[in-house]
């Protein structure tokens, strides 16, 4: 308890001397970056006023503060040399884990959005203040991860704090990275490969024109890519199976999500072509872009492919086979694909209530629009399905996970969706009943009754996929004790030995070679075969042990 609290009171003062002198030396980097291209053409540069005050407050800050903690350093490299144990403590960790990830949060997108953004947007403008609070992080960050490698941690809170760390900052990294490439792909697509025509047709109407470099936003879209990746490349040695794999696949499934989305504004694109107007270019690549279907394209690609390669280097550390990683990939894609078909299906319905209700004369073209894309898109998620019930039905120990979390996926999704949607409905429709409705209530009501619809569907076919499968049986199923009765083809020890002989029960396979090809066919389960090896073993062993006759 009392080395915990001096660690406690090293650690804590090392780093707020850190931080104060990350801010003295913002405070001074801040008057230098002023005179430097970073400063842009706008403003003044500082006078001698600041430039004295800035530079007597950070020579003073880093003689007092500095020298501080350099004691406070040594003192800690002491306490890790004197015990062994220290370098993987809970407070260390903490301390060191906390800090890197507050400065990671906070540095990468101050250089890709401020700095790098701000310079590529409006070269003019100064980016001054921002690049005085980056850099000094930055380089603390890199301190504070070159201390945090000399010692590495394998269990308990320590190991928590570090995970906690990276694969938190990597999925805060994959939201910076989102937001910077859906902002910035299409200026690039539009100014390298369309001649800024997207641009200069938003600019018709005398409004503000952006003149972005397209340099520059290039720079931003690496400078993200790389953090992110950077991150992924510290995770890769992790032996947390469990948790990396359901992170990686979580985030996998961002990067589906996102191809999905793309795939349903192309679409759209494509049918709106048959119906005029058109969609315009400007909506397409320029500022405003509300069909911007290039970005979530190309991030989802670009997402699915790093993460699968993570996952790839998973399959060669031995944490999952080959076959198991792509059945999943495919089971997680089947199950966002249908989440989009059966969305589709349900504005289908909901504009089919909205005219039979008299609520509306005819469906809105948008509507329609939106629902077919939804179907186009998702309707793929049925063959996928197929797909995973001819796997199982074909390689039971290869594809069932998969295939079973799919269904209970859907039919989890169905009695969500059913129930929260039917009470909606009931809500509204008892509201009316009594004479108190709700604005717009039956549109509510419309909206509600075509989501439960579309729930109830759900819930009824894989409620029958998942008793036609057995899979609620085959999940509860108990291993069969194994019989105490000593079988007759086996000789009887005498009455002083103390050996037990256990048969196995009537259904257990005649021989190894058949177990494992019942195995194999899926006709027995992974622990039935266990029991029925162990059953066999022992009476192997029994066997054996008995006095000649």
């Amino acid at each position: 308890m009392v080395r915990n609290l001096y660690r406690f009171y090293l650690y804590i003062v090392y780093i707020v001397l850190l931080l104060f002198i990350v801010v003295a030396l913002r405070g001074l980097l801040s008057v230098v970056l002023a005179f430097t291209p970073l400063h842009g053409s706008m403003g003044a540069p500082p006078d001698h006023t600041l430039v004295v005050q800035s530079i007597s407050f950070a020579a003073i800050t880093l003689v007092i503060a500095g020298a501080l903690a350099s004691l406070h350093y040594w003192l800690i490299r002491r306490d890790m040399n004197s015990d062994v144990m220290a370098g993987a403590s809970a407070i260390r960790s903490f301390f060191l884990n906390l800090t890197e990830a507050l400065g990671v949060a906070a540095v990468v997108p101050l250089i890709g959005f401020a700095v790098i953004g701000g310079l590529a947007r409006n070269p003019e403008s100064s980016v001054v203040e921002y690049a005085a609070y980056a850099f000094p992080t930055f380089v603390l960050v890199i301190w504070l991860e070159v201390e945090r490698r000399k010692a590495q941690v394998t269990a308990g809170a320590a190991l928590t704090f570090q995970r906690l760390h990276l694969y938190g900052i990597q999925i805060l990294l994959l939201i910076f990275l989102a937001v910077a490439w859906w902002y910035e792909i299409r200026s690039i697509v539009d100014g390298m490969f369309l001649g800024g025509q997207a641009l200069r047709e938003s600019c018709t109407d005398g409004s503000y024109c952006p003149h972005d470099n397209l340099f520059g936003l290039a720079m931003s879209l690496v400078w993200f890519v790389a953090a992110w990746l950077v991150y992924g490349w510290m995770l890769k040695n992790d032996n947390s199976s469990f948790l990396r794999l359901i992170l990686h696949y979580l985030q996998f499934a961002v990067g589906v999500n996102f191809l999905l989305f793309g795939c349903y504004l192309s679409v759209q694109v494509i049918l709106w072509a048959f119906i005029h107007p058109a969609v315009a270019l400007r909506d397409i690549f320029g500022p405003p872009a509300f069909y911007d279907f290039v970005s979530p394209i190309t991030l989802g690609v670009v997402v699915m492919l790093v993460y699968h390669g993570w996952l790839r280097a998973a399959v060669r550390q031995g944490i999952i086979t080959r076959g198991v990683l792509f059945l999943t990939e495919c089971a997680v894609i089947a199950f966002l694909a249908a989440g989009a078909f059966w969305w589709g299906c349900r504005d289908l319905l909901y504009g089919a209530l909205q005219v039979w209700t008299h609520t509306v004369q005819r469906p809105e073209m948008p509507l329609l629009i939106s629902a077919i894309a939804s179907g186009v898109v998702g309707v793929g998620y049925i063959g996928l399905d197929v797909y995973l019930w001819r796997r199982d039905v074909a390689e039971s120990t290869l594809a069932a996970g998969p295939r079973r979390g799919l269904v209970f996926a859907l039919l989890g999704g169905g009695i969500l969706v059913s129930a929260i949607s039917g009470a909606i409905a009931l809500y509204a429709w008892a509201t009316a009943l009594f004479g108190s409705p709700l604005d717009n209530g039956q549109v509510i009501i419309n909206e509600s009754l075509s989501t439960f619809i579309v729930g109830v569907l759900l819930v009824g076919i894989y409620l029958w996929v998942a008793l036609r499968g057995h899979l609620f049986s085959t999940l509860s199923k108990k291993l069969e004790p194994v019989s105490s009765t000593i079988t007759p083809n086996i000789p009887v020890a005498s009455e002083d030995s103390t050996t037990v002989i256990t048969s196995v029960s009537p259904e257990q396979p005649a021989t190894l070679e058949v177990l494992l090809d019942d195995l194999l066919a899926g006709k027995i389960t992974r622990d039935e075969a266990a029991m029925y090896i162990r059953s066999l073993t022992q009476a192997s062993v029994n066997e054996s042990s008995q006095p000649m006759q």
